[in-house]
């Protein structure tokens, strides 16, 4: 009887600590790191295209290009300011909750 306690026992524990992983490998998203990333998705694929579109005019075009690159770079750069926040924002939250489940353990 003894080793049927103990077998119980074992897959009790067994049981705890499978729901202690599974808890630690789940990420779970709240509703504003939902929006943010629903809200931030188009910015930074507009800041993709158009690093792209400046690349590729320039190097196909050069002389066209060249009387306009510093207004195009400044329109690069609104864009690259509000993107890098947003990323930035969303990986320091990420980077958090991480902590938060390395402290659990």
């Amino acid at each position: 009887m003894a080793e049927i306690d103990d077998l119980r026992e074992a897959l009790a524990e067994t049981r705890v600590e499978l729901e202690r992983v599974k808890i630690r490998a789940t990420t779970t998203l709240s509703g504003a790191e939902f929006l943010t990333l629903i809200m931030l998705a188009p910015l930074v694929a507009a800041f993709i295209v158009l690093g792209i579109i400046i690349v590729w005019k320039t190097t196909s075009n050069p002389s066209a290009v060249a009387p306009h690159l510093d207004i195009i770079l400044v329109a690069f750069a609104i864009i690259a300011t509000p993107t890098t926040a947003g990323l930035a924002a969303i990986t320091a939250r990420f980077a958090n909750e991480s902590k938060r489940k390395g402290d659990e353990d």
